[in-house]
């Protein structure tokens, strides 16, 4: 006997993760050093920032494109003097993956791990060990069924609420930040020999088709000295940003905003007085909003007479929710000098370069550890001629983020101070920005069509059971046909039911 069901359906639009995936890259330049090619050349130190300008799927491939920025100080010929130089190297990188079609959101982003340079015949050669982390979505439209209705004295159902993620860029827009600063006269500067900076974004205002992000460029210069002493002196300094963004914001959305430096450039000028540092940042910003809403959809179903109903169900990775926060701490990280090393004077200058290796959550915090590629440029006791110690220490850090195991983190050092030091070893303190992105994927299996089959026949009356281990009172119920309400305990961890 057939039973009389009616079901409602709608079709819904709704992202899930095609693909998560981590590599490496490696990234190589090179740059023409002035001089004569016979000068004695020593790299000391070779930092860089990588950046992403596009990243596109295609049909069973993706392509991230980019740029590296290397910032390398070196001496040559004098030893005493310390240089500097500066190159950006376009790169491209290609994935490989049968799940990528051309209309998938991709979600991409790098940061720098390690760095190194070589120098010979006239010529810097330079590397960088780049972190990519890919995700890409694919938005999916399916008819599902949200509920159904018929005889309530057949018919059982369950329903479920899904939460459903869409993700969509909302534009980006760049701006040029320009500031001047009074150099002190104890510092005895000269002239730059190089900046970089880290922006972060403080706040986002508007609404109603434009958007204000206002946050600060965190600017690290180093200097030449005004007279013989120390080759190096180092300064920080702090620009303001402000930018609006045209945009039209889904209703409900969750407003992301992701701020980069992409270029930084400073010099300094002096009179009779003082000295005064301009420096001038280009910032980028780009804007994406989340949309989440929930929606009540059947789970399961059954008859307790006439024909079984048969749900057709298919599994979906539902993509849920999408959060992203950055959150900073410090670390003090010892290094010692390897034995033949000369006995440390005076510290300079120190560059870190991180790499998270695991990252473990720990209630409202997440336990990190890693790996801190570090150099430290200093001057020799009784010697004027700069040195540089590099080296590998493991780190382990907690940063205040709540997060998941499957939560991306990049880590990103914002400044690296020389502390105290003695002859054979020193101090450097790091300050770490965590750049965390957690997606809630939640695997659901949702009904898309129900069948109705002809009933084993079954005995009437009473019937006495012991549910398989793990199995709920609902799946005990369906699979004696019974309604939830006639199951009585009956020790044991017996069941027993009433067929009517």
């Amino acid at each position: 006997m057939s039973v009389e069901m009616t079901l409602s359906r709608e079709t819904l639009c709704f992202e899930r993760l095609a693909l998560a995936r981590e590599e490496q890259v490696s990234v190589e330049g090179e740059a023409t050093l002035p001089g004569s090619m016979r000068d004695a050349v020593t790299v000391l130190s070779v930092q860089a920032q990588a950046y992403l300008e596009d990243a596109r799927a295609t049909a069973g491939s993706m392509t991230l494109r980019g740029h590296v920025s290397f910032q390398a100080l070196y001496t040559q010929g004098d030893l005493t003097r310390i240089r500097a130089m500066e190159t950006t190297c376009d790169f491209e990188h290609s994935i490989d993956a049968p799940e990528l079609q051309p209309d998938m959101r991709v979600n991409a982003s790098v940061a720098v791990q390690e760095t190194e340079g070589t120098a010979a015949s006239g010529r810097m050669t330079l590397r960088a060990l780049l972190d990519l982390q890919i995700e890409a979505f694919e938005t999916t439209r399916q008819a599902l069924v949200t509920d159904a209705a018929g005889d309530a004295d057949a018919l059982r159902t369950r329903m479920q609420r899904v939460a459903f993620c869409r993700t969509a860029p909302l534009g980006e827009e760049k701006t040029l930040v320009r500031e001047e600063f009074d150099l002190p006269a104890r510092l005895e500067v000269g002239d730059v020999l190089s900046a970089t900076g880290e922006a972060a974004v403080a706040e986002l205002t508007g609404g109603a088709g434009r958007i204000g992000v206002s946050g600060t460029v965190e600017v690290r210069v180093l200097h030449r000295p005004q007279e013989a002493g120390n080759p190096l002196v180092m300064t920080s300094h702090e620009l303001p940003f402000e930018l609006s963004i045209d945009t039209q914001i889904p209703d409900g959305a969750q407003i992301h905003a992701q701020a980069e430096a992409i270029d930084v450039m400073a010099d300094s000028m002096a009179d009779d007085k003082r000295r005064t540092l301009r420096v001038e940042a280009e910032v980028r910003v780009r804007l994406s909003g989340c949309v989440q809403e929930e929606k009540e959809l059947l789970e399961d179903l059954y008859s307790v007479s006439g024909d079984a109903l048969i749900p057709q169900k298919e599994r979906f990775d539902v993509h849920a929710f999408e959060e992203s926060s950055d959150v900073r701490e410090s670390i003090r990280l010892p290094i010692a000098l390897a034995k033949d090393a000369p006995p440390i004077g005076t510290a300079l200058a120190a560059f870190a370069q991180p790499t998270i290796t695991a990252a473990t959550p720990a209630g409202k915090r997440l336990d990190a550890e890693g790996v801190m590629a570090v150099t430290l440029i200093y001057l020799p006791m009784d010697s004027d001629i700069p040195m540089a110690i590099h080296t590998r220490e493991p780190f382990a850090m907690t940063f205040p983020i709540e997060t998941t195991e499957d939560a991306q983190v990049q880590a990103r050092v914002i400044e690296a101070t020389p502390g105290p030091a003695t002859s054979d070893r020193a101090e450097v303190r790091c300050v770490v920005s965590l750049h965390m992105v957690k997606h809630g994927v939640r695997p659901t299996a949702a009904i898309v069509d129900v069948e109705q089959r002809p009933a084993a026949r079954q005995e009437r009356g009473f019937v006495l059971v012991w549910p398989a281990k793990g199995e709920t009172r609902w799946q005990t119920a369906k699979r004696l046909r019974v309604a939830e309400e006639e199951l009585h305990p009956a020790g044991k961890g017996a069941v027993l039911a009433f067929r009517r």
